[in-house]
Protein backbone atom coordinates (compact mmCIF):
# COMPACT_ATOMS: atom_id res chain seq x y z
CA UNK A 1 0.00 0.00 0.00
CA UNK A 2 2.74 2.47 1.00
CA UNK A 3 4.81 1.57 -2.06
CA UNK A 4 1.84 2.13 -4.38
CA UNK A 5 1.11 5.49 -2.75
CA UNK A 6 4.72 6.62 -3.11
CA UNK A 7 4.75 5.55 -6.77
CA UNK A 8 1.54 7.50 -7.37
CA UNK A 9 3.06 10.57 -5.70
CA UNK A 10 6.16 10.23 -7.88
CA UNK A 11 4.08 9.98 -11.07
CA UNK A 12 2.02 12.98 -10.03
CA UNK A 13 5.18 15.00 -9.46
CA UNK A 14 6.66 14.04 -12.83
CA UNK A 15 3.47 14.68 -14.80
CA UNK A 16 2.04 17.77 -13.10
CA UNK A 17 4.92 19.61 -11.42
CA UNK A 18 7.94 19.13 -13.66
CA UNK A 19 6.65 21.32 -16.56
CA UNK A 20 6.19 24.44 -14.37
CA UNK A 21 9.56 23.76 -12.71
CA UNK A 22 11.17 23.56 -16.16
CA UNK A 23 9.83 26.98 -17.24
CA UNK A 24 10.74 28.64 -13.94
CA UNK A 25 14.21 27.11 -14.10
CA UNK A 26 14.57 28.45 -17.63
CA UNK A 27 13.77 31.90 -16.25
CA UNK A 28 16.45 31.58 -13.58
CA UNK A 29 19.07 30.47 -16.12
CA UNK A 30 18.32 33.08 -18.77
CA UNK A 31 18.21 35.89 -16.21
CA UNK A 32 21.65 34.91 -14.95
CA UNK A 33 23.00 35.00 -18.51
CA UNK A 34 21.08 37.92 -20.07
CA UNK A 35 20.02 40.11 -17.09
CA UNK A 36 16.47 41.01 -18.15
CA UNK A 37 14.61 44.10 -16.88
CA UNK A 38 11.90 42.55 -14.75
CA UNK A 39 9.53 45.49 -14.48
CA UNK A 40 8.96 45.51 -18.25
CA UNK A 41 8.25 41.77 -18.28
CA UNK A 42 5.89 42.12 -15.32
CA UNK A 43 3.98 44.90 -17.08
CA UNK A 44 3.74 42.74 -20.21
CA UNK A 45 2.09 40.02 -18.12
CA UNK A 46 -0.18 42.41 -16.24
CA UNK A 47 -1.41 44.57 -19.12
CA UNK A 48 -1.44 42.18 -22.10
CA UNK A 49 -0.99 38.46 -21.43
CA UNK A 50 -3.13 38.06 -18.28
CA UNK A 51 -6.17 39.94 -19.70
CA UNK A 52 -5.95 37.82 -22.86
CA UNK A 53 -5.74 34.59 -20.86
CA UNK A 54 -8.72 35.46 -18.65
CA UNK A 55 -10.84 36.71 -21.56
CA UNK A 56 -10.25 33.58 -23.67
CA UNK A 57 -10.85 31.28 -20.69
CA UNK A 58 -14.15 32.96 -19.85
CA UNK A 59 -15.28 32.77 -23.48
CA UNK A 60 -14.73 28.99 -23.52
CA UNK A 61 -16.11 27.98 -20.11
CA UNK A 62 -19.31 25.87 -20.05
CA UNK A 63 -21.00 25.58 -16.67
CA UNK A 64 -24.49 25.17 -15.23
CA UNK A 65 -26.08 27.86 -13.07
CA UNK A 66 -26.02 25.62 -10.00
CA UNK A 67 -22.33 24.84 -10.43
CA UNK A 68 -21.54 28.51 -10.97
CA UNK A 69 -23.35 29.48 -7.78
CA UNK A 70 -21.54 26.85 -5.74
CA UNK A 71 -18.14 27.85 -7.08
CA UNK A 72 -18.84 31.57 -6.53
CA UNK A 73 -19.76 30.87 -2.90
CA UNK A 74 -16.69 28.64 -2.51
CA UNK A 75 -14.29 31.27 -3.90
CA UNK A 76 -15.81 34.06 -1.80
CA UNK A 77 -15.58 32.12 1.46
CA UNK A 78 -12.10 30.71 0.77
CA UNK A 79 -10.60 34.08 -0.17
CA UNK A 80 -12.34 35.97 2.63
CA UNK A 81 -11.33 33.46 5.27
CA UNK A 82 -7.69 33.25 4.18
CA UNK A 83 -7.40 37.04 3.76
CA UNK A 84 -8.69 37.51 7.31
CA UNK A 85 -6.21 34.97 8.65
CA UNK A 86 -3.40 36.66 6.72
CA UNK A 87 -4.38 40.07 8.12
CA UNK A 88 -4.56 38.73 11.69
CA UNK A 89 -1.15 37.12 11.27
CA UNK A 90 0.33 40.38 9.93
CA UNK A 91 -1.11 42.35 12.86
CA UNK A 92 0.29 39.84 15.36
CA UNK A 93 3.72 40.16 13.72
CA UNK A 94 3.37 43.99 13.68
CA UNK A 95 4.10 44.32 9.97
CA UNK A 96 4.09 47.68 8.22
CA UNK A 97 1.49 48.66 5.59
CA UNK A 98 3.21 47.34 2.44
CA UNK A 99 4.18 44.08 4.16
CA UNK A 100 0.69 43.60 5.59
CA UNK A 101 -0.78 43.88 2.09
CA UNK A 102 1.85 41.45 0.83
CA UNK A 103 1.06 38.96 3.60
CA UNK A 104 -2.67 39.06 2.87
CA UNK A 105 -2.02 38.54 -0.84
CA UNK A 106 0.39 35.66 -0.22
CA UNK A 107 -1.94 33.88 2.20
CA UNK A 108 -5.19 34.24 0.25
CA UNK A 109 -4.41 34.12 -3.49
CA UNK A 110 -3.53 30.70 -4.86
CA UNK A 111 -1.84 29.76 -8.13
CA UNK A 112 -4.89 28.37 -9.93
CA UNK A 113 -3.61 29.03 -13.46
CA UNK A 114 0.09 28.53 -14.09
CA UNK A 115 0.44 25.62 -11.65
CA UNK A 116 -3.20 24.70 -11.04
CA UNK A 117 -4.17 24.11 -14.68
CA UNK A 118 -1.37 21.65 -15.54
CA UNK A 119 -1.64 19.89 -12.18
CA UNK A 120 -5.40 19.36 -12.55
CA UNK A 121 -5.05 18.31 -16.19
CA UNK A 122 -2.66 15.50 -15.38
CA UNK A 123 -4.48 14.56 -12.19
CA UNK A 124 -8.06 14.47 -13.55
CA UNK A 125 -7.81 14.75 -17.35
CA UNK A 126 -9.76 16.99 -19.72
CA UNK A 127 -12.95 16.91 -17.64
CA UNK A 128 -11.02 18.08 -14.60
CA UNK A 129 -9.44 20.85 -16.64
CA UNK A 130 -12.88 22.06 -17.77
CA UNK A 131 -14.05 22.24 -14.17
CA UNK A 132 -10.83 23.98 -13.13
CA UNK A 133 -11.58 26.67 -15.70
CA UNK A 134 -14.86 27.35 -13.88
CA UNK A 135 -12.98 28.19 -10.69
CA UNK A 136 -10.37 30.24 -12.54
CA UNK A 137 -13.08 32.24 -14.28
CA UNK A 138 -14.85 32.85 -10.97
CA UNK A 139 -11.62 33.64 -9.16
CA UNK A 140 -10.33 36.04 -11.80
CA UNK A 141 -12.40 39.04 -10.74
CA UNK A 142 -11.54 39.12 -7.00
CA UNK A 143 -7.97 38.12 -7.81
CA UNK A 144 -7.52 41.06 -10.15
CA UNK A 145 -9.57 43.63 -8.26
CA UNK A 146 -9.13 42.96 -4.54
CA UNK A 147 -5.58 41.75 -5.16
CA UNK A 148 -4.67 44.89 -7.05
CA UNK A 149 -6.33 47.07 -4.39
CA UNK A 150 -4.45 45.37 -1.53
CA UNK A 151 -1.13 45.82 -3.32
CA UNK A 152 -1.83 49.48 -4.00
CA UNK A 153 -3.46 50.20 -0.62
CA UNK A 154 -0.28 49.24 1.21
CA UNK A 155 1.56 52.28 -0.18
CA UNK A 156 -1.19 54.63 -1.45
CA UNK A 157 -4.37 56.17 -0.07
CA UNK A 158 -7.78 54.69 -0.79
CA UNK A 159 -8.68 57.18 -3.55
CA UNK A 160 -5.38 56.74 -5.39
CA UNK A 161 -5.60 52.96 -5.01
CA UNK A 162 -9.08 52.93 -6.56
CA UNK A 163 -7.86 55.13 -9.42
CA UNK A 164 -4.97 52.75 -10.11
CA UNK A 165 -7.40 49.84 -10.01
CA UNK A 166 -9.68 51.56 -12.53
CA UNK A 167 -6.79 51.78 -14.97
CA UNK A 168 -6.05 48.05 -14.89
CA UNK A 169 -7.22 46.10 -18.00
CA UNK A 170 -8.06 42.74 -16.39
CA UNK A 171 -11.47 43.69 -14.86
CA UNK A 172 -12.53 45.11 -18.23
CA UNK A 173 -11.47 41.93 -20.00
CA UNK A 174 -13.57 39.87 -17.56
CA UNK A 175 -16.56 42.20 -17.94
CA UNK A 176 -16.32 42.13 -21.73
CA UNK A 177 -16.30 38.33 -21.78
CA UNK A 178 -19.29 38.11 -19.43
CA UNK A 179 -21.31 40.57 -21.52
CA UNK A 180 -20.50 38.76 -24.77
CA UNK A 181 -21.55 35.45 -23.21
CA UNK A 182 -24.69 36.92 -21.62
CA UNK A 183 -25.94 38.41 -24.90
CA UNK A 184 -24.65 35.47 -26.98
CA UNK A 185 -22.54 37.70 -29.20
CA UNK A 186 -20.02 35.58 -31.12
CA UNK A 187 -16.54 36.86 -31.86
CA UNK A 188 -15.10 36.26 -35.34
CA UNK A 189 -12.28 33.74 -35.40
CA UNK A 190 -9.99 36.43 -36.77
CA UNK A 191 -10.51 38.37 -33.51
CA UNK A 192 -10.73 35.57 -30.94
CA UNK A 193 -7.85 33.37 -32.15
CA UNK A 194 -5.13 36.03 -31.71
CA UNK A 195 -6.46 36.76 -28.20
CA UNK A 196 -6.50 33.04 -27.42
CA UNK A 197 -2.90 32.67 -28.64
CA UNK A 198 -1.82 35.58 -26.43
CA UNK A 199 -3.55 33.94 -23.46
CA UNK A 200 -1.82 30.62 -24.02
CA UNK A 201 1.50 32.42 -24.31
CA UNK A 202 0.87 34.00 -20.93
CA UNK A 203 1.33 30.79 -18.93
CA UNK A 204 4.97 30.04 -19.89
CA UNK A 205 5.88 33.74 -19.86
CA UNK A 206 4.49 34.10 -16.34
CA UNK A 207 6.45 31.06 -15.19
CA UNK A 208 9.65 32.31 -16.82
CA UNK A 209 9.14 35.75 -15.26
CA UNK A 210 8.60 34.32 -11.79
CA UNK A 211 11.70 32.17 -12.28
CA UNK A 212 13.68 35.33 -12.98
CA UNK A 213 12.15 37.01 -9.93
CA UNK A 214 12.78 34.25 -7.42
CA UNK A 215 16.17 33.47 -8.92
CA UNK A 216 17.37 36.84 -7.62
CA UNK A 217 16.29 36.05 -4.06
CA UNK A 218 19.02 34.67 -1.77
CA UNK A 219 17.86 31.23 -0.64
CA UNK A 220 18.06 31.86 3.08
CA UNK A 221 15.50 29.86 5.01
CA UNK A 222 15.37 31.99 8.19
CA UNK A 223 12.50 34.26 7.14
CA UNK A 224 10.11 33.46 9.99
CA UNK A 225 7.46 35.96 8.88
CA UNK A 226 7.34 34.47 5.39
CA UNK A 227 7.24 30.89 6.65
CA UNK A 228 4.19 31.74 8.75
CA UNK A 229 2.35 32.88 5.61
CA UNK A 230 3.54 29.76 3.75
CA UNK A 231 2.08 27.61 6.53
CA UNK A 232 -1.23 29.45 6.22
CA UNK A 233 -1.30 28.93 2.44
CA UNK A 234 -0.24 25.27 2.31
CA UNK A 235 -1.48 23.79 5.59
CA UNK A 236 -4.45 25.87 6.70
CA UNK A 237 -5.58 26.69 3.15
CA UNK A 238 -6.38 23.10 2.07
CA UNK A 239 -8.22 22.33 5.30
CA UNK A 240 -10.27 25.52 5.02
CA UNK A 241 -11.04 24.81 1.34
CA UNK A 242 -12.11 21.24 2.18
CA UNK A 243 -14.52 22.46 4.86
CA UNK A 244 -15.93 25.23 2.64
CA UNK A 245 -16.49 22.80 -0.24
CA UNK A 246 -18.55 20.59 2.07
CA UNK A 247 -20.42 23.62 3.38
CA UNK A 248 -21.55 24.83 -0.06
CA UNK A 249 -22.34 21.32 -1.33
CA UNK A 250 -19.50 20.80 -3.81
CA UNK A 251 -19.15 17.07 -4.36
CA UNK A 252 -17.69 14.59 -6.82
CA UNK A 253 -15.09 15.63 -9.36
CA UNK A 254 -15.99 19.32 -9.13
CA UNK A 255 -15.43 19.28 -5.38
CA UNK A 256 -12.09 17.48 -5.77
CA UNK A 257 -10.90 19.93 -8.41
CA UNK A 258 -11.76 23.13 -6.54
CA UNK A 259 -10.21 21.88 -3.28
CA UNK A 260 -7.04 20.95 -5.15
CA UNK A 261 -6.98 24.33 -6.91
CA UNK A 262 -7.43 26.20 -3.61
CA UNK A 263 -4.53 24.21 -2.12
CA UNK A 264 -2.02 25.60 -4.63
CA UNK A 265 0.95 27.70 -3.46
CA UNK A 266 0.92 31.49 -3.51
CA UNK A 267 -0.07 32.86 -6.91
CA UNK A 268 2.43 34.47 -9.24
CA UNK A 269 0.41 37.59 -10.07
CA UNK A 270 0.75 39.19 -6.58
CA UNK A 271 4.45 39.64 -7.38
CA UNK A 272 3.44 41.54 -10.52
CA UNK A 273 0.95 43.60 -8.46
CA UNK A 274 3.56 44.34 -5.80
CA UNK A 275 6.16 45.37 -8.36
CA UNK A 276 3.68 47.59 -10.20
CA UNK A 277 2.45 49.41 -7.08
CA UNK A 278 5.59 49.47 -4.92
CA UNK A 279 4.41 46.98 -2.30
CA UNK A 280 6.81 44.57 -0.55
CA UNK A 281 8.05 42.62 -3.59
CA UNK A 282 10.70 40.76 -1.60
CA UNK A 283 8.14 39.38 0.88
CA UNK A 284 5.72 38.19 -1.81
CA UNK A 285 8.55 36.73 -3.90
CA UNK A 286 9.85 34.70 -0.98
CA UNK A 287 6.34 33.51 -0.19
CA UNK A 288 5.97 32.34 -3.80
CA UNK A 289 9.38 30.67 -3.77
CA UNK A 290 9.04 28.87 -0.44
CA UNK A 291 5.39 27.88 -0.93
CA UNK A 292 6.05 26.57 -4.44
CA UNK A 293 9.01 24.49 -3.29
CA UNK A 294 7.10 23.18 -0.27
CA UNK A 295 4.00 22.42 -2.37
CA UNK A 296 5.88 19.58 -4.07
CA UNK A 297 5.04 17.61 -0.93
CA UNK A 298 1.75 19.17 0.17
CA UNK A 299 0.01 19.02 -3.22
CA UNK A 300 0.80 15.35 -3.57
CA UNK A 301 -0.74 14.72 -0.14
CA UNK A 302 -3.83 16.86 -0.90
CA UNK A 303 -4.40 15.02 -4.17
CA UNK A 304 -4.18 11.68 -2.40
CA UNK A 305 -6.67 12.86 0.25
CA UNK A 306 -9.27 14.27 -2.15
CA UNK A 307 -9.22 11.02 -4.10
CA UNK A 308 -10.09 8.95 -1.02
Amino acid sequence: MITSFLLAVGRTFADALLPPIFFAGLGVLTDRLLHFELRSLSRLCLYILSPALLFSSLMKVEVTLVQAGQVVAFVFLVLTGMALLGWIYARLRRMDGPTTGAAVLAASFFNAVTLGFPFVLFAFGEEGLRLAAVLVATNSLPHNTCGLFLAARGVHGTRESLWKLARMPVPYAVLAALLLRAFEIPLPASVFEPIDILGKAGIPVLLITIGMEVGRIPLRMNHSDVWGVVALRLLVGPLWAWWVASLVGLEGLLGQVVVLQASMPTAIMPIVFAREFGSNVSFVSRAVLFSTLSSILTLSLVLAMVRL
